[in-house]
């Protein structure tokens, strides 16, 4: 039987529509697969923000917790004597924001060992040592000259001159491994020798006496010249 070309024709362009429409269809499907990992990748995103925002809140928390910290380990000291060991006497104390009886003077080559009497706000003792909550400590103020070797021993410090000349310390009140309190800065002399020093005090105190006495000793003389005015105008008389 001979074959209609007309039908060979019609057949062909049907299949040829055929193919299109599938590939047509492909070609949706793959765009809907795109654009389904597109919104994976929105979504990955946008947990993403989330999380890395979670962590800066608890970064803020955690600061906010180390600024709390740092407050409650905050002291208020009331009294803070400065005890030397040899003689049992205070040798400074703080008042305020500065000292009184400074500077402490410090022998060259030798140590000077004090304690610390202390008491806070409210007049309770603040017991010092190794055994206790805080241990006495001190460092050289910033920029102050090396010439003195500080060493703690928890309920005392002992300061040790290595130069003559004058220097800058502070003390502390540590609690664990950290300060919890700083004194004034503390003004240090190290001399060649204590004795020699407190003498010259001693010349100097004695100089006033010297001028106490010649303040005397004029007016006697001014007492004595009146008297003999009045023996000479009774002579007169």
């Amino acid at each position: 039987m001979a074959t209609d070309p007309r039908d060979t024709t019609r057949r062909s362009l049907l299949a040829t529509t055929g193919s299109l429409g599938v590939l047509g269809l492909a070609g949706c499907l793959s765009d809907d697969e795109e654009d389904d990992g597109g919104n994976g990748d929105d979504d990955h995103d946008h947990n993403g923000d989330d999380d890395h925002d979670h962590d800066d809140d608890d970064h803020d928390h955690d600061h906010d917790d180390d600024d709390h910290d740092h407050d409650h380990d905050h002291m208020d000291i009331e009294t803070f004597e400065v005890i030397d060991r040899d003689t049992d006497d205070v040798a400074v104390y703080v008042h305020g924001d500065h000292w009184h009886g400074d500077p402490l003077l410090v022998p060259d080559d030798d140590n000077l060992s004090v304690e610390a009497h202390v008491e806070d706000d409210h007049g309770d003792e603040i017991a010092l040592g190794d055994d206790e909550e805080y241990t006495l400590n001190a460092r050289l103020a910033d920029g102050a000259q090396e010439i003195v070797d500080l060493e703690s021993h928890g309920d005392h410090l002992h300061i040790t001159g290595e130069e003559t000349g004058i220097t800058d310390i502070v003390f502390q009140i540590w609690h664990g491994d950290h300060a919890d309190w700083e004194s004034p800065a503390l003004e240090v002399e190290v001399v060649d020798d204590i004795d020699d020093h407190d003498h010259d005090d001693d010349d100097h105190a004695h100089d006033h006496d010297d001028d106490d006495h010649d303040h005397d000793h004029d007016h006697d003389d001014d007492g004595h010249d009146h008297d003999g005015h009045d023996h000479d105008d009774d002579h007169e008389h």
